[in-house]
């Protein structure tokens, strides 16, 4: 399984986690996008959404039981671009962790299949 690869590449859970938190600092301190976040609870979102998400559609060994990535948006009416910052937000977090160009390149193809998802028109 490809994905298997990208969970590993990445460092595995602890390393997705240190990603995650630091895509969740990037986007609270973004003026573009901070709104989203002024009533939500930054660490629930960080810790039983984002992380066992990544580390599911990354490939890794936890299960995500949670609400479909359609219905976590809705309401929330997502443009293209904030997503697109979004993934650049996500990009960075990854350049910190030294994470290399080609499983770059893997996350934000998987990142791209989900975004149909989260953008609501």
């Amino acid at each position: 399984m490809e994905n298997k690869n990208v969970f590993t590449d990445l460092g595995g859970e602890q390393t997705i986690a240190a990603i995650v938190h630091e895509f969740y600092h990037l986007l609270v301190n973004d003026k573009k996008l901070a709104h989203y976040f002024q009533d939500a609870n930054i660490h629930q979102i960080r810790v039983s959404h984002i992380t066992m998400l990544v580390s599911f559609l990354f490939g890794g060994p936890n299960r995500y039981h949670g609400k479909n990535m359609r219905k976590i948006h809705q309401g929330l009416y997502i443009t293209s671009e904030e997503y697109e910052l979004a993934v650049k937000h996500f990009k960075n977090a990854m350049r910190k962790y030294n994470t290399p160009i080609p499983q770059m390149a893997k996350v934000e193809a998987l990142l791209r299949g989900v975004k149909p998802h989260i953008i609501m028109k």
